[in-house]
């Protein structure tokens, strides 16, 4: 694997960097340093660079450090002009040439590695300008910019995460969480016509998944438009590349796209994720020699409704005019998108080989594991005789074997049980349902036993729709989403979307705050072990419509922590639906709120509490943060 960068090598470097500037300051600290229990440092620092004429000034070259495993760098550019800084520029006066530039990267240990390289300077092709390209904080060209505003189309998925850790360079990277293409990234640059290039990126996957893949694309903007729709996007692609290497999750690898502009004045750099979680970081683009370029290799399968060991592959690859299929069973195909039979169930590996009219080839593997299909699904009735009595009824689809679990500690293995509570209470059934190759499949449902009422608070724990942990905290928005990815990556209708709907505070909110962002954010920073939620900026809520019974009094429980200290979250019941804050931020006596809690939260969690008696038949559950950033987890009322 090449132009890996360990994470986590580079801190034991800065450590021993540390600990050798202590001992020639003051032996006297610890004479035996280093210890027994200490690692020799045997990996030695590797110098190499890149280079990019300036788009203001082709005499201006700016150099991008390429080396690893080191900490100290020394350019020389020739003519006794040098530098120190990591990534320097520097002007070559005396314009069009070639000059010989050399690196020395050095280590904290002394180790020592120089390269040199002709650095060909001359007027012209435009060199293209990537902005927040490590997706960093303030690095716009006017500053600012939270290291993704310049990765934005909403028309093709959701916006990208921002990871700390890993990393390689800087404090940042690119993070899409599964399910697959859900969140993209898209940035349009200028590039002149006609010209090679390469764009070079690095990236890191988990190692939990069947069929990793992460794909970069460049799609011609001049030629196609700004796509608005996946599939545009798809037809625009000039040139991608599908990258699988998820063998090391804290080592990010590097890759390259090299692609010819065509007509293009205008591409836009385009990637987006597999059914796997995966980071990227630093990207950078350099003119290329000219020439051929190789195809770009890109596919998808489908499996078959009617039989699950056949599937179809729908080839995506640009710059072509042959393929080979290797399907991982013995036979192969030359179709352009073949469909293909397997005589088992098993995983397969299968490699798409494309080659271009300049035979130049370029291949690409994805496994295909074999399941047969399986959806969980029931109904349930209770007994007319015995409220605590329920009748379950199979509606599962390619099943053959049930696992059905009440929620109260009980089991059954088979069809269509019945099953009678001990106690009141609220709890969840569940039932597994296995297909003939082993594939499972999940269907839960709630259920309130009880003769009386009982309050029931949705996702209290935010522990449900955790796949895609942006639908985690839907049951808290106050415009639910029409649609919420449940836990086993399927895209499912909203069970929050009917129940409560308030644009007018929603418009209130993004008016008085400068934001559109009322929806509590989802963290993995839970109480519980688990999620829970974060109101981080100042127009934020926590929101749930909630039946209960007018002029019983209840108890609401809530686990708060603040990231810093001092800060006073404030907790509301309110009786009716507002349409502003008006009211309740003139006085907590106002005659929309049934009780009320101002929080002096700690940075760490603790359980806070308070009852109110409840003037209507239903309540709003309202929780703000105007100023810092809070966590919140186990909402809970009790009667």
């Amino acid at each position: 694997m090449k132009n890996k960068i360990n994470i986590f090598r580079k801190t034991m470097l800065l450590a021993s960097f540390f600990i050798a500037g202590l001992l020639v300051v003051g032996c006297t600290l610890r004479d035996d340093l280093p210890d027994s229990n200490s690692k020799v440092d045997t990996v030695p620092p590797e110098a190499n660079f890149s280079y990019a004429s300036d788009s203001d000034d082709f005499r201006t070259i700016n150099f991008t450090n390429l080396s690893t495993e080191s900490t100290i760098f020394d350019w020389d550019f020739g003519g006794g002009n040098t530098s120190d800084e990591q990534d320097p520029s520097f002007t070559f006066d005396a314009g069009e040439g070639t000059y010989a530039v050399t690196l020395t990267a050095s280590d904290a240990l002394g180790a020592v590695n120089t390269t040199t390289i002709d650095v060909i300077v001359v007027e012209g092709p435009f060199q293209p300008i990537i902005l927040e390209p490590g997706f960093e904080d303030d690095t716009l060209p006017e500053g600012g910019g939270d290291g993704r505003d310049s990765w934005r189309n909403n028309d093709l998925g959701g916006v990208i995460q921002i990871t700390g850790s890993p990393v390689t360079f800087g404090d940042q990277g690119a993070k899409l969480p599964v399910p697959a293409g859900d969140r993209v990234g898209y940035q349009e640059i200028t590039v002149e016509p006609d010209t090679n290039y390469d764009l070079r990126y690095y990236y890191t996957m988990l190692d939990n998944s069947s069929n990793p893949s992460l794909t970069v694309s460049i799609l011609g903007v001049t030629e196609f438009g700004t796509p608005t729709s996946t599939q545009e996007a798809n037809d625009a692609t000039i040139a991608s590349v599908t990258v699988t290497d998820d063998s090391e999750p804290d080592v990010y690898v590097q890759s390259t796209l090299t692609f010819n502009s065509g007509i293009n004045n205008t591409v836009a750099i385009y990637f987006t994720n597999g059914p796997v979680e995966a980071r990227l970081d630093d990207f950078t683009i350099d003119v290329a020699p000219e020439g051929a370029v190789p195809p770009s290799v890109g596919f998808t399968s489908v499996q078959s409704e009617d039989n699950y060991l056949e599937y179809a592959f729908n080839n995506s690859s640009t710059g072509a005019i042959s393929y080979l299929w290797d399907f991982g069973d013995g036979n192969t195909s030359t179709e352009e998108s073949p469909t293909h039979v397997y005589a088992t169930a098993d995983v397969y590996t299968v490699t798409l080989t494309a080659t271009n009219d300049a035979n130049l080839s370029a291949s690409l593997n994805q496994n295909i594991d074999i399941q047969a299909p399986v959806t969980a699904d029931f109904t349930f009735m209770v007994d007319e005789s015995d409220y605590r009595t329920y009748s379950f009824m199979d509606a599962s689809v390619g099943a053959v074997t049930l696992l059905w679990e009440f929620g109260d500690g009980f089991q059954f293995t088979g069809m269509n049980p019945s099953h009678t509570y001990l106690e009141d209470g609220i709890y969840d059934v569940t039932l597994t349902a296995t297909s003939v190759t082993g594939l499972t499949n999940q269907a839960t449902e709630q259920l309130v036993v009880s003769e009386g009422f009982v309050v029931q608070v949705l996702n209290g724990t935010f522990d449900e729709f955790t796949v895609n942990t942006g639908d985690n905290a839907d049951a808290w928005d106050m415009t639910p989403n029409s649609t919420v990815v449940d836990n086993d990556g399927n895209t499912i209708p909203s069970p929050y979307n009917g129940l409560w709907d308030n644009d007018a505070l929603d418009s209130w909110l993004d008016g008085f705050y400068g934001d559109n962002s009322e929806q509590a954010g989802s963290t993995s920073d839970g109480n519980n072990g688990t999620r829970g939620a974060k109101l981080d900026e100042a127009g934020r809520r926590l929101y749930q419509v909630v039946s209960v019974q007018q002029g019983e009094t209840y108890t609401f429980s809530i686990d708060v922590k603040g990231d810093s200290a001092g800060l006073t979250p404030e907790v509301f019941i309110l009786n009716t639906e507002i349409e502003d804050e008006t009211g309740i931020n003139a006085s907590t006596s106002d005659s929309a709120i049934d009780g009320y809690l101002e929080i002096q939260a700690t940075t760490d969690y603790a359980t806070y509490t308070f009852d109110f008696t409840a003037s209507t038949n239903e309540i709003v559950i309202y929780v703000r943060t105007v100023v810092g950033s809070t966590r919140i987890d186990n909402i809970v009322i009790t009667d």
